[in-house]
Parts: structure tokens; C-alpha cells; sequence
């Protein structure tokens, strides 16, 4: 039973920049539910003020993560249509940044910004 929990956790859904919690706060949903009991209701507020971190987490995320490629994307344009070289310092610059600091990324994200930065590598 607890390797079909841990397998189910470890298998993500890849639909946008930045992997789903969706699991991890219905687990700590569940946990809540059974310290009610035990508790009287605070290991439940623990639980589900967890949840909510991270759910307000994953969105500060998302939403960096999306502003980013949206940056990048019109760099790509602005490159060009201008022909200017400091666009291409900005994908690589930003690309190497977000693949150092942001471990939430999905491999879909992951190789749009090694596209992105074999882009930028060739035209530099």
C-alpha cells in the first residue's frame, strides 16, 4: 500500500511550466483529516495552512516561470528583427538562470529553454 502511495507522489503530470502539487496537498489534506481527532482540530490548521503555502508557492512559480518565457520569446523576436546581440545575451543569461534556480521545472520547460539556448548559442 505505502509503494503504491510513494509511486503515485513521484509521478508528476506534466501540463505546464512548473510540476503540479496537487498530490502533496491532497495528502495533507488527508493527514489534517485524520489528526482532527488526535488533535482537536490544530493538527488539521498545521496541515491545511501547508496546503495553501504550497499551493501559493507553485502559482508564485508559475507565474515567474511563464513571465520568463514570455521574455525570452520576445527577445527571440526582438533579435530578429533587430539583429542586436545583447537579445541573445538575454536568453542565454535568463535561460542558465531559471535551469540553476528553478527545480520545479517541468522537461517540457526544460527543453524549451535548451531550444532557446541553443538559439542564442548559434547566433552568438
Amino acid at each position: 500500500m505505502f509503494e503504491n502511495i510513494r509511486t503515485a507522489l513521484r509521478k508528476n503530470n506534466e501540463e505546464g511550466y512548473v510540476f503540479s502539487v496537487a498530490k502533496w496537498v491532497t495528502l495533507l489534506m488527508v493527514i489534517g483529516i485524520l489528526l482532527y481527532q488526535l488533535t482537536g482540530g490544530w493538527g488539521t490548521l498545521v496541515c491545511l495552512s501547508l496546503a495553501i503555502a504550497l499551493l501559493i508557492g507553485r502559482f508564485l512559480l508559475a507565474r515567474q516561470a511563464e513571465g520568463d518565457f514570455r521574455d525570452m520569446h520576445h527577445a527571440k523576436q526582438g533579435y530578429s528583427q533587430s539583429r542586436k546581440k545583447d537579445y541573445l545575451r538575454f536568453i542565454k543569461a535568463r535561460g542558465e538562470q531559471m535551469l540553476n534556480d528553478n527545480k520545479m521545472l517541468t522537461k517540457r520547460a526544460k527543453k524549451e529553454i535548451n531550444e532557446l539556448l541553443a538559439y542564442a548559442n548559434d547566433r552568438l
